[in-house]
């Protein structure tokens, strides 16, 4: 390109694309609906110099530029958003009331676009009750630098996590008790809609393994019905009653007995590991809030 940029005398205009890839992969004949996303980049004169003197020098180190600028330009574009049509693909042949579930939360949570911007974009995360792994593949879509894996005592819902089409080496899945679960120095740890289904004691005990292997600079996010919400929480328990009624969702014990924390418990259990606490109140109608605790670096 510099070659020919000389010899001609003429501009070469670095162009980005972001998403033809997810329309049409390599080796695949017949694409897939999908959005696109171009940047058109600042100009490079013929005899503009700055990425060295020989044609090599300079091809070798335009390169290096792409691949920084394309690395930007994926973190801005490839949001959840953009995703949200390739995870639902992950679920439609997996029966229509699922679909129709996944769709809804879709909906509900705005593609779950506030986790990705609040977990860290590099290291391990721990999503401790994935359930049919939405937010788990989210996270992996939204960062290549996440290495994800999740957590559910429903030996059902992880049957479906296993098995979708973008499954690869950077997310698993485990069927287990999160309680009992072994906790190792993790990124993140995302705890969403499963505190309740546990004792208050064991609430405390897998918060307490969660905070002691936070890494420096890492997150824990937890999504929980925040019982200090008298008037709006009674809706959140009727909502979170019905779905383990009808079977949607498994509790552990046999009178299906939910048990709902707070704010000020889940802060005072932080304070213990010096770590502080912002507690994101998006719903208006339930008692679900988002509790964000962070490590200092």
């Amino acid at each position: 390109a510099f070659y020919l940029a000389e010899k001609l005398q003429v501009d070469i205009l670095p162009v980005l694309v972001f998403g033809t890839g997810d329309f049409l992969a390599k080796g695949v004949f017949w694409g897939r609906p999908n959005s696109f996303r171009m940047k058109i980049l600042n100009r490079i004169r013929f005899d503009d110099h700055s990425f060295g003197a020989t044609y090599q020098e300079r091809a070798k180190k335009l390169r290096k530029f792409y691949i920084t600028q394309y690395a930007k330009f994926k973190a801005e574009e490839g949001d959840a958003h953009y995703y949200r049509r390739i995870l639902a693909l992950n679920y439609v042949l997996k029966g229509p009331i699922l679909e129709w579930y996944m769709r809804a939360k879709l909906k509900l949570e705005n593609d779950y676009e506030i986790y990705n911007l609040l977990m860290p974009r590099q290291g391990e995360i721990l999503d401790l009750g994935c359930g049919y792994g939405f937010i788990s593949y989210m996270l992996m879509f939204t960062a290549d630098d996440r290495q994800i894996t999740g957590v559910d005592y429903d030996a059902e819902k992880i049957e479906v996590a296993e098995n979708c089409f973008s499954k690869n080496e950077r997310i698993s899945f485990n069927t287990a008790d999160v309680s009992a679960y072994e906790i190792t120095p993790k990124n993140g740890f995302l705890l969403s809609d499963v505190l309740h289904y546990l004792t208050p004691e064991k609430q405390a005990a897998l918060l307490r393994k969660c905070f002691a292997n936070l890494k420096p600079g890492g997150r824990v996010l937890i999504r929980e019905a925040n019982s200090d919400l008298a008037d709006r929480h009674k809706k959140s328990k009727l909502t979170e009653f019905l779905s383990t009624r009808i079977g949607f969702n498994k509790t552990q014990t046999a009178d299906k007995q939910l048990f709902f924390t707070s704010a000020e418990q889940i802060r005072t259990l932080a304070y213990e590991f010096d770590l502080s606490m912002e507690v994101i109140d998006f719903k208006k109608i339930t008692s679900n809030n988002l509790f964000v605790i962070k490590k200092d670096e």
